[in-house]
Formats: C-alpha cells, sequence, structure tokens
C-alpha cells in the first residue's frame, strides 16, 4: 500500500472496493462513516489520523464493538497503516506510580490512510504472511475473551448482518421475522431509532407490527397523533434525548384505544376510505340501474355521454305517468339560472359604463 494523495482519494477507494460493494446496505453505510470520519481527523500535509475509538463510536452513534470491526477492515485491505499503537497506563494499587510508565501517558492509536498499491490490486492482503504490522488493540485476539468457567466451551461468534430488507424474501405478516424486518427498515430511516437495535425496536413496536402496521405507519405515529397534527419538539436535536425507548413508548401510547389496543394505522385509515368509496360507488351504480330498469321496464345500457351543447339540446325526458312538459322544479331551477344570468349581466355593464 502507499500513502494517500488526499482524503477524497482515500474515501473512493474505500467505496468503490470490490468486498465493499459487496456489503449489505446498513453494514456499508457504517463504512463509509467510520471511513469519513478517520478522514476527518486527518492531516493534510502527513494523512495521518489519530481519534480515539470510543470518540469515533460516541461520533456516529455506534457500538464500540463495531467501530474495532472496520478499523480492523480497513487495516486488513491496506487502507490503514499503524504509525503508532495506543497505550494505556496501568497504576499498581496503592500507588500512583505506573506499572509501564513512559512518560507519555494514555495515547492514542495514530493510523496514516492509504491505498492499495497498484501491484496489490486484486491481492489478498489478509492471506499475505509477509507483513510486520504489529499487533494493536483492534486485533480480533485483542476483543475476545476466554471461557470464565471450568469446562466451559468458547461461545461461536454470531453470525452478522442476519437481518437483511432486500435480498430475502419477505416473511409472512404476523410471524417474528416480519416484525424485525419492519424494526430493521425503521432503524434505518429513523436517524432518532439508530441509538437502538432493531431487536429492542421489534419489542417496542411489537404489537403494533402484530395489528397490521407497516414501518411507514409506525414513523407516521412518532411525528403525528392520531387527529393528523403533528406533535411539538421541544429539543433541538436528537442528541438532546436522553431516553429514547421512553421516548417511543410515550409517542405510541397515543395510538392506544382505552382498552390498550392499538388504532388504525395510516395504512389501514387510507384503505378503508378506499374500500368505503368503491362501496358507495358500487351502491350507486346499482341504484342507478335499478331506476333505468324501472322506467322502461327492464336493465338497459347507461346512457352515452353527451357534450354540455348536445346536453343542453336535448328535450327534458318526462316523469313517468306524466306529461312531456318540463315539471316545477325543472322550471324553478331554470328561472334561477336566468336571474343570476341577467344579473352578472346587469353587473357587467355597470363596470363597463364606470
Amino acid at each position: 500500500m502507499r500513502r494517500a494523495p488526499s482524503q477524497q482519494a482515500f474515501l473512493r477507494a474505500v467505496k468503490e472496493h470490490p468486498d465493499a460493494l459487496a456489503l449489505k446496505c446498513h453494514a456499508y453505510r457504517n463504512l463509509t462513516d467510520v471511513a469519513a470520519k478517520l478522514a476527518g481527523w486527518a492531516d493534510w500535509t502527513t494523512m495521518t489520523t489519530r481519534p480515539t475509538e470510543q470518540r469515533i463510536a460516541d461520533d456516529l452513534d455506534l457500538a464500540l464493538s463495531t467501530v474495532k470491526r472496520w478499523i480492523r477492515w480497513l487495516r486488513e485491505r491496506g487502507f490503514l497503516g499503524v504509525v503508532e499503537n495506543g497505550t494505556t497506563v496501568r497504576f499498581r494499587k496503592g500507588t500512583r506510580c505506573g506499572l509501564d510508565d513512559d512518560g507519555l501517558g494514555n495515547r492514542a492509536a495514530v493510523w496514516v490512510l492509504s491505498v492499495p498499491a497498484v501491484e496489490l490490486v486484486g491481492h489478498d492482503l489478509r492471506t499475505d504472511k509477509t507483513t510486520t504490522e504489529p499487533p494493536s488493540c483492534t486485533s480480533r485476539r485483542g476483543v475476545q475473551e476466554s471461557p470464565t468457567h471450568t469446562r466451559e466451551e468458547r461461545s461461536s461468534t454470531r453470525r452478522r448482518n442476519r437481518i437483511s430488507t432486500t435480498k430475502e424474501v419477505a416473511a409472512t405478516p404476523g410471524t417474528r421475522k416480519h416484525a424485525l424486518q419492519a424494526a430493521q427498515k425503521i432503524h434505518d430511516e429513523s436517524t432518532t431509532l439508530r441509538r437502538l437495535s432493531p431487536w429492542y425496536i421489534r419489542h417496542l413496536t411489537r404489537i403494533f407490527v402484530a395489528a397490521g402496521w407497516t414501518a411507514a405507519d409506525v414513523l407516521h405515529a412518532l411525528d403525528h397523533q392520531p387527529d393528523g397534527t403533528a406533535w411539538t419538539y421541544t429539543w433541538t436535536s436528537r442528541d438532546q434525548i436522553r431516553n429514547v425507548p421512553g421516548w417511543v413508548r410515550f409517542r405510541l401510547s397515543a395510538w392506544l384505544d382505552e382498552h390498550g389496543r392499538p388504532l388504525l394505522g395510516k395504512s389501514q385509515r387510507l384503505a378503508a376510505a378506499a374500500a368505503q368509496l368503491r362501496a358507495e360507488q358500487a351502491d350507486m351504480r346499482e341504484r342507478l340501474q335499478a331506476m333505468h330498469a324501472g322506467r322502461v321496464g327492464g336493465p338497459v345500457e347507461p346512457p352515452p355521454r353527451l357534450s354540455r351543447a348536445e346536453a343542453l339540446a336535448r328535450p327534458p325526458v318526462a316523469e313517468p305517468g306524466g306529461s312531456s312538459r318540463p315539471g316545477e322544479s325543472y322550471r324553478a331551477a331554470r328561472a334561477a339560472l336566468d336571474e343570476k344570468r341577467l344579473q352578472r349581466e346587469a353587473e357587467r355593464l355597470r363596470w363597463l359604463a364606470s
């Protein structure tokens, strides 16, 4: 690998790496966010950066283990070179004298932004046995813990990225897998709920998803009340919310009835309104067909559409059992229209005369 010419070149190389393009959407986002944070702290001349892993985790609202994993990913593929390992001073019990104190105190690790060299493109750096890079606290051996009890076996590493909202087939509605997929969508869409895990979001929204709510319905309920008015915000940043689960429970409690059952969500209300409109249209169509059938003695086809001029020139239809002359209601309506027309004409003439 070689030193990156600029922060933009470093980020572009990370985003275009084949292994990065094969990641899931949320994993790719976390990787690029960590890389951008490292590039933002880099020196423009030497391309060295030294933000602590805890600082990156706090700024991005990520777990410390997640930041360690993506920094190790960058190191294994030649995007980070170790300039100085981080140091931690250990003190002897009861004294202020450090066991391994070198006079420098606690120091953050220093990395240099780099890109894989041209001759190393396509070469798997993870299998290269000739590298002399010293181990650091971000290696896998540093974060694994040994068994604490006798005859206890080391627990297997949990499979990563087991939530998929794009590649896997949608789960059956009402199942735990379906609720987890909905929680993952909420986690990806809401910047406030990204501080919670998808499993915790599924726990908070389980009764609403079981009632037929979608992820969009939950997000709409967090911003709007059941009567359609928007919630008012007393904070200027999402970082001011100290108890995110309590905030979610309070907002969603407004969408529960007196028995604790969820109300209809936004999509369910729209679907019910559309079904009611279709039913009214079907009922009106049946009444129109019945009216025509009573007039002529049988079902007939609906009359063709006429233009305005043809409709005015067409003679009025006689009432059943009556004469062919217009009825009283027709003559009254026609007289009212003529009177309004004469009034508008008189007003126009007065306006022209003035």
